[in-house]
């Protein structure tokens, strides 16, 4: 005899749920997400609602991992649609703040898709728009393996970016069209001509993980295979992805390089609006 995953009752044979309890938990799932989607729209505090909540939750067999989900996913909406226009006003800020508050779940939880993470960037690029000096709005836990130049601030620490740069693979194609003519047991002589042509390929080559830091002069990358210090007059070209960002540093034997696991937009704002400063 099976049991209910949700009321936790005989279910009967090779049964897992109720079919009554599963729609409530459905259904409490839309509820809760309306509710907190009404929240933001309107501005509305959250704890004026948490009555509400809690009965959908406890009615609803809605455990602390689905109400988890519901709330990050709720999260990653409303910013994403705070940003369209790149600009968060105090009161979306203030709202994202109370709901944070009032979710009481840890950050690293309701951040895991970078959401506010991406607020905070984009706060930033508003005080450099806005002719402010921007300053960080992260607080550094361990290392920072960076030196950096005198009157320079550092804006943002990225953790755990990949490196790669570009490489040139090089190759000959073409065929032979001579034959091998036997001159004793065992030894052959090739003779005729092979006709070839050097081909080269590039390709993205991963050189190594790393940290990145970002000032309002330069790009730094460390690591222990690889560092570099890049400053925003000496780049020629910035291509955005959504996994990173390329860069490509002025001169003639310079590479195209990659950085994977970085806010491409974040990054390409601050250069190009600090560039000239």
């Amino acid at each position: 005899m099976g049991k209910c995953k949700y009321c936790h009752r005989d279910a009967g044979w090779f049964q897992h749920s109720h079919s009554e309890c599963e729609k409530k938990y459905n259904d409490g799932k839309l509820k809760l997400r309306n509710i907190l989607m009404s929240c933001f729209s309107n501005l509305q505090d959250f704890y004026c609602r948490e009555q509400e909540i809690n009965e959908i939750i406890s009615s609803s067999y809605i455990d602390e991992a689905t109400k988890e989900k519901i709330f990050v996913d709720v999260l990653d909406d409303v910013i994403e649609k705070y940003l369209e226009d790149n600009i968060i006003n105090d009161a979306e800020k203030q709202s994202v703040a109370r709901f944070i508050q009032f979710s009481q779940i840890p950050q690293a939880i309701l951040n895991q898709h970078h959401s506010i993470e991406k607020m905070l960037q984009a706060d930033v690029i508003q005080d450099i728009l806005n002719g402010n000096k921007p300053s960080p709005k992260i607080t550094i836990a361990g290392n920072f393996p960076f030196m950096l130049s005198r009157n320079e601030t550092m804006i943002w620490l990225f953790r755990d970016i990949i490196f790669y740069e570009q490489k040139i693979k090089r190759e000959y194609v073409g065929r032979s069209s001579g034959i091998s003519v036997r001159v004793a047991k065992g030894i052959y002589y090739r003779t005729g001509g092979f006709r070839g042509h050097p081909v080269e390929t590039t390709y993205m080559q991963r050189i190594s993980v790393g940290s990145v830091c970002l000032t309002d002069k330069h790009i730094y990358f460390s690591s222990p295979e690889k560092s570099f210090r890049l400053s925003f007059d000496k780049i020629i070209n910035i291509d955005t992805y959504s996994n990173g960002v390329g860069l490509q540093k002025d001169g003639a034997n310079s590479k195209p390089i990659f950085l994977e696991g970085i806010n491409s937009w974040f990054v390409y704002n601050v250069i190009m609006n600090l560039r000239h400063v």
